[in-house]
């Protein structure tokens, strides 16, 4: 078993997500989601585009943590919630992009793999017209707008499909639209973008009016009406046109969707026969294109969510749902608990006493082992006094040699089982002796140390209570060193937990000290954790109290009273910083 088998392990790199992004994460379960503030993935094997899937999901449901203003009203027809979710989904992508540049990358590779897999088809002219204009509409935005080049086919084809359903004038004057996106700066102008979107489909979804009645008799009138015949074909190509064309931000704004662009804006201005666009408004076949057109644009509006495609990164999670392997929780995330600074403080005064003597013995200790220190060599600049005689006995070793020991550079994670059976003061000597050492630790160099409670306050094991963060004073927390024993003993989370903290940490040695009164809720799986961090160099420790913890940890010590627990943590603590 080798490092890598560990520092490759699914809870272990979607730590790492979770610490770049800011946003907690968890791996356990059967569902992928995210509640606005904890992104969670279930555990997927070892698949590669399972795992492919999952590093983009987390990047994309963290920058919709980190960017999307939730509080925000949903928009209330299907249609609208789609291409609102299309539109703010490339938006937060983006803005995830130009602070994390390397997450392009990751994003990009779901695209990439779902396109592989045939999950992101071709728009097809024989799909309903809600599939042809939602698949359509994510292809073209995705690859013009996020410049994601594994849908360059796909958003040529649907430019001609949507063009071929819902003519060209329509697909013009959404595109003008669409190229606002790369310009979006918030949530609520998603929104607004999205809303105007879906009044471009309404209109063009109703009928036009039929043109004003002519009179021919009268020469003036003819002169008149040649006039203003010529006046509405300028109209036509007027204002939307000329919006239109100025809106379009295939050239500017990302590539075309496809690569006759400018031949396609003439094609649309003459028709598909080389005729002028409006001079077939009085051919029978064009009104039956625009009536068809019409009542494609209809259906959509009129879609539910069954009928439109499903969100894209929807999808990926349903992927991962079925790829589910282990439904324990196998990497909880951290709650934030500040707990009662009144009793906090007095429990701080009950250990400081304890804690004193105990930073003053290990400064002492780390002191002796740090400073200078002199032995005899075969070779030097200077003599050393108390080692000349070995000169008659023909030893070398004559000469003084001066070095400097190294000073601690560790790691400490201390894990505090607050299982139901902790209760009854077991809860409240432990935590005590947990503050006492984080306390007598605190002003050594070269000494890191955590401090973290399991199961959850709700006694739920998908979650862990963080008492002490790395780099926190103790003073700030106390309160957090104040609670109860709760729920069951979910060690393999804790232990996840603890490892995947200590792994980002530039410290060379890296140790887990798991304080507990009773087995784990799955020995199997804490036991297989325990040898895995024991392989890639973490120190795993188990102290029981009135329990043997020796088939688990490698390092095991028992206490019959839990009184005894504070000598024995103060015990650990140095001969870890001394050895």
């Amino acid at each position: 078993m080798t490092p890598k088998t560990l520092t490759d392990a699914l809870p272990i790199v979607a730590a790492a997500y979770g610490r770049k992004f800011g946003i907690p994460v968890r791996v356990g379960g059967t569902q992928a989601l995210t509640d606005g503030g904890v992104i969670v993935i279930p555990a997927i094997g070892t698949d590669p585009t399972a795992r492919t899937l999952a590093w983009g999901y987390l990047a994309h449901e963290a920058a919709h943590v980190r960017y999307t203003d939730f509080a925000l009203p949903r928009a209330h027809t299907p249609l609208e919630r789609f291409i609102q979710g299309v539109i703010e989904d490339i938006r937060i992508e983006g803005e995830l992009i130009a602070v994390y540049p390397g997450t392009r990358r990751t994003l990009d590779s779901v695209v990439s793999a779902l396109v592989a897999d045939g999950s992101l088809a071709v728009v097809c002219e024989t799909e309903s017209p809600s599939d042809i204009l939602g698949n359509g509409f994510l292809a073209v935005a995705r690859y013009r707008y996020r410049k994601q080049e594994a849908l360059a086919s796909h958003a040529k084809e649907a430019d001609r499909v949507m063009r071929a359903v819902f003519q060209a004038r329509f697909v013009h004057r959404l595109q003008g639209l669409m190229s606002e996106i790369p310009r979006l700066a918030s949530t609520a102008a998603s929104i607004d973008l999205a809303r105007r979107i879906v009044e471009l489909i309404e209109e063009e979804s109703r009928e036009q009016p039929p043109p004003a009645p002519t009179r021919p008799n009268s020469p003036s009138d003819a002169d008149g009406d040649a006039d203003s015949d010529a006046g509405s074909g300028m109209g036509e190509r007027g204002d939307d046109a000329e919006r239109d064309d100025a809106g379009d931000g295939g050239s500017e704004n990302g590539p075309s969707a496809d690569d006759g662009g400018e031949d396609r804006d003439e094609e649309d201005e003459q028709g598909q026969d080389g005729r002028p666009a409006d001079a077939g408004a009085d051919d029978p076949d064009s009104t039956t294109a625009s009536n068809d057109a019409r009542r494609a644009l209809q259906q959509v509006l009129s879609a539910t969510d069954a009928d439109l495609p499903e969100d894209l990164f929807a999808s990926v999670a349903q992927v991962l749902n079925r790829q589910h392997r282990d439904p324990a929780t196998l990497l909880p995330a951290a709650e934030t608990y500040l707990g009662d600074l009144r009793s906090g403080r007095m429990a701080l005064d009950r250990v400081k006493g304890h804690s004193a003597k105990l930073a003053a013995r290990l400064q002492g200790l780390i002191e002796t082992h740090t400073l200078e220190r002199a032995r005899a060599g075969r070779r030097g600049r200077s003599l050393s006094p108390r080692h000349l005689h070995r000169a008659g006995v023909g030893d070398p070793r004559v000469f003084r040699i001066r070095e400097q020991a190294i000073a601690p550079n560790t790691a400490l994670h201390l894990l505090v089982d607050l299982s139901s059976s902790m209760s009854a003061g077991r809860d409240a000597i432990a935590l005590d002796a947990a503050a006492a050492l984080a306390l007598a630790l605190e002003p050594v160099k070269g000494v890191s140390r955590a401090v973290t409670a399991f199961p959850s306050l709700q006694g739920h094991a998908e979650k862990v209570t963080r008492i002490l963060a790395h780099g926190e004073r103790v003073a700030s927390r106390v309160g957090a060193f104040v609670q109860r024993g709760r729920g069951g003993t979910p060690m393999t989370g804790a232990l996840w937990f603890a490892a995947a903290d200590l792994l980002a940490r530039r410290e060379t040695r890296k140790v887990i000290i798991t304080l507990t009164d009773g087995q784990p809720d799955d020995v199997c799986t804490a036991a297989d954790l325990i040898e895995r961090a024991g392989a890639a160099g973490i120190e795993m420790i188990g102290v029981g109290i009135a329990v043997d913890v020796g088939r688990l940890f490698p390092i095991a010590v028992r206490i019959d009273a839990v009184a005894d627990l504070k000598t024995v943590l103060f015990g650990i603590a140095e001969q870890l910083l001394l050895t």
